[in-house]
């Protein structure tokens, strides 16, 4: 985890635990969490990433497209920081920028997340599908 001290890493890591595991209904104080830690730890690409993540639940596209961006700025080879900015990019509706974030991470070597990601859609793609 870069930029995050080590006393502080147990705590940030069950923070964004309780955020992944937020219902809808509690979105809010997922945002709220996330946002104390981007606050404290403005240079860590994992704290940016999913606070999109979070914003990007919530409906706050925009919001949640620039702190992805800013996630994968800092850390632009981390596989989590990229699929966090594809996801929340998707959501915005913005498919093919999502797509050139799975292409610029590709410069970094192979993910076996985007490589399970796209036969899971292969899979799940009806016969008939045309593009």
């Amino acid at each position: 985890m870069n930029q995050i001290p080590d006393y502080a890493a147990e705590r940030v890591l069950g923070t964004i635990q309780e955020v992944i595991d937020s219902a809808d209904e509690e979105l809010k104080q997922a945002a709220e969490w996330m946002k104390g830690l981007v606050g404290e730890f403005p240079e860590a690409s994992i704290v940016h990433s999913y606070y999109a993540w979070v914003l990007s639940r919530q409906g706050k596209h925009r919001e949640a497209v620039d702190h992805g961006r800013v996630g994968v700025k800092i850390s632009p080879e981390s596989e989590i920081s990229s699929l966090m900015l594809f996801r929340v990019l998707w959501n915005a509706g913005e498919k093919k920028q999502a797509f050139d974030e799975v292409k610029r991470l590709e410069k970094y070597g192979p993910s076996a997340e985007y490589a399970q990601m796209m036969q899971e859609w292969n899979e799940s793609k009806p016969e008939d599908f045309e593009e």
